[in-house]
């Protein structure tokens, strides 16, 4: 269902001398016949060619004419796909540079349509290929359109005919629209094909945050924050055994250790949504209070598994956040959201995730994220109902580790046993995490 649809196009028969200028055309390489020329760049990597279609405008056309005649470019371009998949992204770069060297005096229009052509030959000719069943070219396509795309313009007036393009020949805008009016895993299909197609052509492969950021945009000019948030957890949640998006991931006790990653890959996520052009903090704050219903309302625990990360990302966002949940009456909830923060700090600063998406997360995080919260001038009048709540919440929170080690151990229970274990670890940082809380308090 993420292959392209293969149409059959007519490849117009074209000369090289039409595109010989005189300088050119009276070189020794302009005196070659068409087949010796074509030779030439068959003996040169993609790099080389890549680069020698820049020496000159002329040069550039006899190259484009080169990969557009016939399909034999796209067949060198399949056959290194089928022999090498390790070296794919390596290769789907110089295809991008290439293509994009050749075609740099079209039009936007026509650049995607030669774009588009030869990835479709390339898919064809790899899917032909018995030895490829197991090739997925879809990364692939979304690297080589990077590549493609770089340095078009810094804008993101490009990028909008880009996204239409291809969301017009894929029909993403009709499956973000049966997604959005079903529940979460009612079509596993649908869902599976946006994921791959959103993430691999356009996500996955984005260089810089603000480039995800603009992908983002386009999606959410469709839907509304609700659906957004939903169309990012189709994004970024985990995939269960059976290959399906695991929605209710975040309704398991110990998700934060299970599915670390994909916590902070979607702070990272919702944090970049303020790059957004005429994006509004307040249309964050909305993706952030619909994510943590999505299917149902999650485990207080999973829910602050992504307020940790965010706040090293956007901490605006996150105080506002609580200052939401104080200013409703829900001083108990946002205590104990701040309380399980402290308690998985110590995991969060210690595992890779952060590293991986770019975030510092150490202990100073939390620190200064419940600093920030108490010294919210939003919260000024309600200052001594936040510290009070905080202590309750931690006090609560550690008297409950406290009393099921306990019980564990008069039940006869083993002492290694996973769950009593993983209780008294939670013990132990919630202990911890009190000491540090008594120092921020005596420092404010």
């Amino acid at each position: 269902m993420s292959k392209f649809g293969h149409k059959k196009r007519k490849v117009m028969e074209m000369s090289i001398d039409q595109h010989l200028a005189p300088g050119l055309k009276d070189s020794l390489f302009g005196k070659l016949t068409e087949d010796l020329m074509f030779y030439i760049f068959r003996c040169l990597t993609l790099n080389e060619l890549s680069q020698m279609a820049i020496t000159s405008k002329a040069m550039g056309k006899v190259i484009y004419v080169y990969i557009s005649m016939g399909e034999a470019f796209a067949q060198r371009v399949a056959r290194l796909l089928t022999a090498s998949n390790h070296h794919i992204f390596s290769h789907s770069f110089h295809v991008g540079q290439l293509l994009k060297r050749t075609s740099f005096l079209f039009t936007v229009d026509s650049r995607l349509k030669f774009f588009y052509h030869h990835i479709e030959t390339v898919q064809r000719l790899v899917e032909k290929k018995e030895s490829a069943n197991s090739i997925d070219t879809l990364p692939f396509v979304g690297a080589v359109l990077q590549s493609f795309i770089a340095g078009w313009d810094e804008g993101e007036c490009f990028k909008v005919q880009v996204f239409t393009f291809m969301s017009d020949r894929l029909f993403l805008y009709r499956s973000i629209s049966r997604f959005v009016c079903n529940p979460p895993g009612t079509d596993i299909d649908n869902e599976l094909f946006l994921r791959r197609n959103l993430r691999f052509l356009f996500l996955d492969r984005s260089v810089t945050d603000y480039d995800r950021a603009i992908w983002i945009g386009f999606i959410s000019n469709q839907i509304g924050t609700a659906q957004l948030a939903n169309v990012l957890l189709l994004l970024y949640a985990p995939i269960d055994a059976q290959g399906k998006i695991d929605w209710h991931f975040a309704f398991h006790v110990r998700a934060f250790e299970q599915h670390t990653y994909v916590f902070v890959k979607l702070a990272k996520i919702i944090g970049i949504l303020q790059l957004i052009p005429n994006w509004s903090p307040f249309f964050s704050l909305e993706v952030l209070v619909w994510i943590s219903n999505v299917p149902n309302c999650w485990l207080l625990r999973s829910f602050s598994s992504i307020l940790l990360p965010l706040s090293c990302i956007d901490m605006n966002l996150v105080v506002d956040y609580f200052a939401v949940l104080y200013k409703s009456g829900r001083a108990s909830t946002a205590s104990l959201l701040m309380a399980l923060t402290l308690m998985i700090s110590p995991h969060f600063a210690t595992h890779n995730a952060g590293a991986r998406n770019g975030i510092v997360i150490d202990k100073t995080c939390v620190h200064q994220l419940i600093s920030n919260i108490i010294n919210n001038p939003k919260l000024s009048t309600e200052r001594y109902v936040v510290v009070s709540e905080l202590w309750k919440a931690v006090l609560t929170l550690a008297d409950d580790f406290a009393n099921a080690v306990v019980q564990d151990e008069n039940a006869g229970a083993d002492l290694e046993d996973v769950n009593n274990t993983e209780t008294m670890d939670d013990f132990n940082d919630m202990m911890d995490a009190w000491k540090d809380l008594t120092v921020i308090l005596m420092s404010d």
